[in-house]
């Protein structure tokens, strides 16, 4: 067995778990909480 044989692992197929893509609403809320977040840091630094 030579080192290129050895160095040819899928790590998709073995590491990867497919989850579903999360609902829209959800999405809109942690953008809405990280949003509020960055404007705190802003306004932190702003004054």
């Amino acid at each position: 067995m030579t080192l290129i044989e050895q160095a040819l692992i899928q790590f998709n197929c073995y590491f990867y778990l497919y989850q579903f893509p999360r609902n829209l609403v959800e999405i809109g809320a942690d953008l809405g909480v990280v949003s509020a977040e960055i404007m705190n840091l802003l306004q932190e630094v702003h004054s």
